[in-house]
């Protein structure tokens, strides 16, 4: 789902990293680059430093995308 929304122009227009530290199951470190070229998304620390970081658990951010 994350990954059809990063056209280039969505990107260009957003231009934030976004780091999310996940409690509960499917938890961790994961990110959404939308400030390098073509975007990017996935589990780990971001390439970048990310501009903001997010603590939740992951219920929660299921809910926040959906």
């Amino acid at each position: 789902v994350i990954q059809g929304a990063m056209t280039e122009e969505y990107v260009r227009s957003t231009q934030g990293v976004f780091q999310f530290e996940l409690s509960g199951d499917g938890g961790g470190t994961w990110y959404i680059d939308l400030k390098t070229k073509g975007g990017s998304a996935g589990f780990g620390k971001p390439p970048v430093t990310a501009d903001v970081v997010m603590s939740m658990s992951s219920t929660d951010f299921v809910k926040m995308f959906t």
